[in-house]
């Protein structure tokens, strides 16, 4: 009698965990604001949004050939805007790294991938007023093909390079270079034997930014026109799929993604629009 009784609350046990509803990563996705809203009239936004980042108050959403837009996020305001130094690119990703370039440092080092040509990462020391490269990041590796994105995970100071190798995205992740790695042209040239790991990146239709929280990736995807917007989610160090959360109700291409105080932030880019910068958010409900 008592072993029947133990095998029903075991049954009644497993009954009750397999019922548990699965805890998501994220919860409703809310508008928090379009930047057009709290730009001065005057301000001229010549590039289409492309990387995100946010550092304290301040969230700096990059543009097509390096207009960066700094928008205040307690206040709600506009700051300031201006061109990245030497960077033309199309400033698909944007990140803050550890270090500083000098004492009297606003921010910690801000890493934007240029994508196209080089696919380089520009290593700048940035303030509210204006930005000065000063490291140029590659990968030599022969293996990728097309355009590449970099993000930085600051919490492990570790650079991952979001590509193609072949048909296939993938997530290589090496130690974050110092500025003292640079050799004589400010340059860091990452080789294959320096990758501490990989892990395939999953079905990304069109790859558009990346953003490393805790063990999680965050990867935008997709364009209105080709009826696929998407925003993936897997854990960096096994690559499992963590969430595919469908985004094609909001209609916009989603660019940049970046967490903060709990929050998750997706920044989309309006066709013809580069004004038109909209910034949703959304609470991160599971920790990892």
């Amino acid at each position: 009698m008592k072993r029947s009784i133990i095998l029903i609350f075991l049954i009644l046990t497993a009954a009750v965990a397999i019922a548990q509803p699965k805890e998501e990563l994220v919860g409703e996705l809310e508008r928090l604001l379009n930047v057009n809203d709290l730009l001065p009239q005057h301000i001229e936004i010549n590039g289409t949004t492309q990387g995100f980042a946010i550092y304290g108050r301040y969230a700096f959403s990059m543009h097509d050939k390096g207009q960066c837009v700094i928008i205040d996020l307690k206040r709600n305001r506009f700051v300031n805007t201006f061109i990245l130094d030497g960077n033309t690119g199309h400033c698909n990703n944007a990140s803050f790294g550890v270090e500083r370039y000098s004492r009297k440092s606003q921010f910690p080092l801000f890493y934007v991938t240029e994508c196209r040509g080089e696919r380089a990462c520009y290593v700048n020391d940035i303030t509210t007023e204006g930005a000065r490269l000063v490291q140029k990041i590659f990968y030599d590796g022969e293996e990728i093909t097309g355009p590449c994105d970099w993000a930085v995970d600051a919490a492990r100071k570790r650079i991952y390079l979001y590509c193609t190798i072949g048909t296939l995205r993938w997530l290589k992740w090496f130690p974050l270079p110092r500025l003292a790695d640079s050799d004589a042209e400010g340059e860091v040239h990452l080789q294959a034997e320096d990758a501490l790991g990989s892990i395939p990146a999953g079905d990304i239709a069109i790859p558009q930014g990346s953003h490393i929280y805790k063990d999680v990736i965050f990867l935008p995807d997709g364009v209105p026109s080709r009826g696929v917007l998407r925003l993936h989610a897997s854990n960096v160090v096994n690559g499992k799929k963590l969430m595919n959360l469908d985004l094609s109700d909001i209609g916009l291409e989603p660019e940049g993604v970046a967490t903060h105080r709990g929050y998750l932030y997706i920044s989309f880019h309006t066709p013809r629009k580069n004004r038109d910068n909209v910034i949703y958010r959304t609470k991160i409900t599971r920790r990892n």
